[in-house]
């Protein structure tokens, strides 16, 4: 089953652009008269906002669509005024890039929510987390299942427990 949450079925770039290529030729094959296909060009933006590491490719692909619209209107003819076709262009980038922005904030939202949630099998003993590979430890664990950075040191008990020794005050013999 295909999910967005999913990582058994990532979104590659060549999907979204192969989608925009697509919808480039359906805007072309239909006419100056069908609005509706404008539309259209927010579903790739918002695959690549989705399914990026950084939101560049996102903005990139927003910011593109409506000069590729644009050439398509000047293969039909410019059917309507310059200015206005030229205006619709401007704010077709600027609300596709807003678009793309809260995709890309939602996808954030989304790694940190699940990044948090759920329950983890762990050894009562050892500490240890049961992956589907084994048996794993929790700071690899969560290295690997998060963009947590983890940093070693110790809490005072184990400090005392330790380390004792070289907290002591000099011995009086």
């Amino acid at each position: 089953m295909f999910s967005l949450r999913s990582k058994n079925t990532p979104i590659r770039p060549w999907h979204w652009l192969g989608l925009l290529v697509l919808i480039v030729i359906g805007d072309y094959s239909t006419g100056p008269f069908i609005h509706s296909a404008v539309l259209f060009y927010l579903i790739p933006v918002g695959l690549a906002a989705w399914s990026s590491r950084s939101r560049w490719p996102a903005l990139g692909v927003a910011v593109i669509w409506p000069f590729l619209r644009l050439g398509i209107v000047m293969l039909w003819g410019w059917p309507w005024p310059k200015w206005l076709t030229m205006e619709d262009t401007v704010v077709d980038g600027i609300l596709s890039s807003g678009f793309a922005m809260l995709i890309w904030q939602m996808r954030q939202q989304a790694q940190a929510i699940r990044t948090l949630e759920g329950l983890l099998p762990m050894c009562g003993f050892c500490q240890k987390i049961r992956t589907p590979d084994g048996w794993e430890r929790v700071d690899s664990y969560i290295l690997h299942h998060s963009e947590a950075r983890i940093t070693h040191t110790f809490c005072p008990e184990c400090g005392r427990l330790h380390y004792g020794h070289l907290s002591e005050g000099p011995s009086a013999s």
